[in-house]
This record gives C-alpha cells, structure tokens and sequence, in this order.
C-alpha cells in the first residue's frame, strides 16, 4: 500500500476476503489469485493490482529517455505503469539517440548479432521500475513498425535493405516476418529474439509479457501468438521463472476464437476499452484478469487518442484520461495503459497541470476498493439505481459492499451537476453510504435512507464524474 497517498483517504481499509494462489502466481510479484467467491484477479506483492499512467513507451527501453525522471514523476504521484517494446527500428529516428538490439557489420544490421549491451539495459530498466513497484506491461513486438512507412517497414532492422542476412533478402514486406511459416529462418529469428529478452528479464516480479500490438491489425494470428506463448513456456521451464502472459487484442476475444486458446495465455489484453460493457462482458466470458494498452476514449480514431500528441495533453485530454481510468475499472480492468508520444525533452511531463492530483485521488480510491476487489463483479445499473444526474453510471456490486460511478461520458469535460438524490437498490438494508470526489480524493459521509429495498442517497454537486460507496453496516469497510 502507498502509505504516502493515505492522507487523501478517510480511512484505510483491511482485507476481509480470503484469496488462493493460482499456479501462475510468481515469487513476491505479479500473480493470478482466485477468489474465495471464484474471480479472478490480478495481484502484485499479495494485494489486488491497479497499475496506470503514460510512460515513454517508444524510448523508456531503449535508453532513449530520462527513466529515472519519469519514474520519479510517476511514483510521487501514486502511478506505476509503462507499456513499452524493445525497437525493431533505429530509436533515434523518434527524437533521441538510444541503443540498438542488434549490432552492424559492414555499415548495415546483422540481425542475427544480437548486441548483450542492449539487452543488459533492458533487463537495468525493468530493475529500476521494480525497485519503484512500476508495472512493465512489455510488448515483445510493436507491430507498428512492421507497417509501410517512412518511420516503420522503411527504416526497420529486417527489411533487406537495411541489412547484411541473406535470410531477410525475400521480405517485401514487414508481415513477411511476422507471418513466417513454421520451420523457416525468420521463425527461428523470433524464438531467439523471444529468448533474448526473457533472458533480460529474468527475476523481475513486475513484468507483464505481451506478445505483439494489435494482433491481427494486418499481420499476426492467434495461432502465431500461441506458438509464442509455447516458447516462453518452454524457456520458463528451462528457468525456474515465470511471467504473465497476453496478448493485445481487438478481435480475438470471442468464445469461438480465444476460447479454444485460453490456456495458453494467463489474462486477457484489451488494446483500448472502447465501451465499459464490451469490457466487463469479455472479462465475464473467460473469468481472467484483463487490462488494456492504450489511453483511448473511443474506437481508434485520432479524437479518439489521449496523450499521443503535444496537442492531446490539455486539461480536457487529462480529464478524459481521469474517467477512462475509473470507466475501465467499473468494466473490471487492472491496468489501463497510456501514450506518451511527444518529444524527449518535455518528458517531464510539465503540461499535465492536473492530472498529478487526480493519479494521487485516484490511487487513495484504489486503497479503499482494494480489499473489496476480490469479490467485487460489473453488473448493469439498470433496475439497480434511478434517478442519476449523469448519462452513465456503472455498478461494482458484492453482498456487503457496492460501488457507483457516475460519469459525463467520453469526449467532454467541465459538466457541472447539481444537488441531487440517487436511489440505489441493495441486498442488505443497514449500511452507511460516502461520497468520494475523483478530481480531488476528498471523501465525505452521506445521508442514506432505506425504503422500499434501496437507499435513497443525497449527492453534494459535483463537475463530471463522482463514486459512490454503500457499505452494509458492521462489515468494517469505512
């Protein structure tokens, strides 16, 4: 628990419920835990995980960027999370000179020369972010730069005219590689590739793998990313190690598809929520953790994006990125990653004027709803609750412990709502209600009447979004 962030908090919790290790649960970090009610969750050094917050996710890896500033800036303000994947192309053309993977031979790649300077760094970095309890969400691909363009298939260190192996020589385009049939040179090239980094990060408890970006988004099968998943198995044996394992998807996620592949993989990735029910309905389907990878507030269209750009950083972009945080875990996600695409030197993120004290309200939230995580399951809110002032409002219910949370929505900021009553129908008739401001972290008790099976619950005025907390009486939880 982050005692520094406990001041923004009523009270701290304790854990009423008890949780077993599933047999991916890892040595003190990151782990799978089932429920006394069955649920599935993510945990990391014993407590229910909720990791968040923009990294540098193209240079943080690849000593490109000012980790140890970033890190800083993040753990002061209660965040811990960066998504991020080793570069497949030279990092200096994103803004700032970095380290490469592989070394040259003759002025162009050797991709089968592997640079251990590289790797040792990468393994440097996931130590640092450990020692920091920073969540590594690590893409093995970014499959962006398997693409056409300038910046991506043009400059990547497979193409054939970038470098000396004459495997590469047929590779017109980047998803020749990806999608290399079982058995051929680039097959063999990934499995050391995969091999390389897991090497690096051996021993780190706070490591996320994910097999590739947007699997599927021109390039990549699920079967591929299963076969992947075989060779981690395989070096985890081989090691005494083991990690959490996903893969980011957008069309994957159905019974008839991911269902015949669920053993392979220990959560689910979902590449943006989009909408909470797609999110708590896939997370119903399969019964795994699941998190998500970018800060996106709608369906992959620019407007769409949060912190992609200098011109997506502004106040309404931080508050955008404060509800989609909350949105996702109503939906029952554990991690909602974010961009952090401008330039190097402004990573120390001296713009976000805002966003700092709504991450630290934000993680006194998670310490109160931390030790009700476990049994705690998205349900609609209809027939549940009336009269909300906002269009949105989401429901995480258990037997002796409900919260709400009420939204503007996506794509718009600064919505001022009034003094209103909610009604909200519960199981049990004796509790006490509070009311906890996302903006600020303050929390304050409210008046909770009982009639007619729901509490009447009386709501000070509030500016876009609020949570709602009933706890039965007697059960401890305030």
């Amino acid at each position: 628990m982050n005692t520094r962030l406990s001041s923004l908090c009523c009270c701290i919790l304790a854990p009423f419920f008890l949780v077993c290790p599933d047999c991916r649960a890892d040595k003190g970090g990151l782990a799978v835990e089932t429920s006394s009610v069955g649920k599935s969750y993510l945990s990391y050094k014993g407590a229910p995980l909720l990791a968040f917050g923009p990294g540098d996710e193209m240079r943080i890896v690849s000593g490109a960027a000012d980790a140890a500033r970033w890190v800083k800036w993040q753990r002061d303000n209660g965040m811990n999370l960066v998504r991020a994947y080793p570069a497949s192309v030279p990092i200096e053309a994103y803004g700032a000179p970095g380290l490469a993977p592989f070394l040259k031979r003759d002025g162009k790649w050797d991709v089968d020369a592997f640079d251990d300077a590289y790797f040792t760094h990468l393994g440097d970095v996931a130590k640092m972010l450990e020692e920091n309890d920073v969540i590594l969400h690590l893409q093995l691909w970014q499959i962006v730069f398997f693409k056409d363009g300038e910046r991506r298939w043009d400059i990547n260190f497979l193409n054939p005219r970038n470098n000396v192996n004459e495997w590469t020589q047929g590779f017109s385009q980047g998803r020749a590689y990806i999608d290399a049939p079982d058995g051929s040179a680039a097959r063999a090239h990934q499995q050391r590739w995969v091999r390389h980094i897991l090497d690096a990060l051996k021993g780190r408890g706070n490591v996320i793998i994910d097999v590739i970006n947007e699997l599927g988004n021109a390039m990549g099968t699920l079967e591929w990313a299963v076969d992947v998943t075989r060779w981690i198995r395989a070096w985890e044996a081989e090691n005494d190690w083991s990690f959490i394992v996903g893969v980011d998807s957008e069309r994957h996620y159905t019974p008839e598809q991911f269902g015949a592949q669920r053993e392979h993989f220990d959560i689910i990735i979902l590449n943006e929520l989009q909408r909470r029910e797609r999110g708590m309905n896939i997370i119903a389907a399969f019964n795994m953790p699941a998190v998500s990878v970018r800060s996106s507030d709608g369906t992959n269209q620019w407007d769409d994006y949060l912190f992609a750009g200098p011109d997506q950083t502004g106040p309404e972009h931080q508050t955008r990125y404060r509800t989609l945080c909350y949105r996702s875990i109503f939906a029952g996600l554990q991690s909602v990653g974010a961009y952090w695409k401008s330039e190097v030197q402004v990573a120390d993120y001296g713009d976000m004027e805002h966003w700092p004290g709504y991450a630290r309200a934000l993680r006194a939230f998670w310490e109160i709803l931390s030790p009700h995580w476990p049994s705690l399951t998205p349900v609609a809110a209809e027939g549940r609750v009336e009269k909300a002032v906002t269009p949105h409002v989401y429901l995480l219910d258990s037997p002796a412990f409900v919260a709400l949370y009420l939204e503007c929505g996506s794509h718009t900021w600064n919505n001022e709502y009034a003094t209103s009553t909610l009604r909200v129908a519960c199981e049990f008739s004796d509790g006490e209600a509070r009311f906890f401001n996302p903006r600020t972290g303050t929390m304050e008790l409210m008046a909770a009447e009982y009639d007619g099976g729901a509490f009447q619950l009386s709501l000070p005025p509030f500016t876009d979004d609020a949570v709602v907390l009933i706890s039965r009486a007697g059960a401890g939880a305030f």
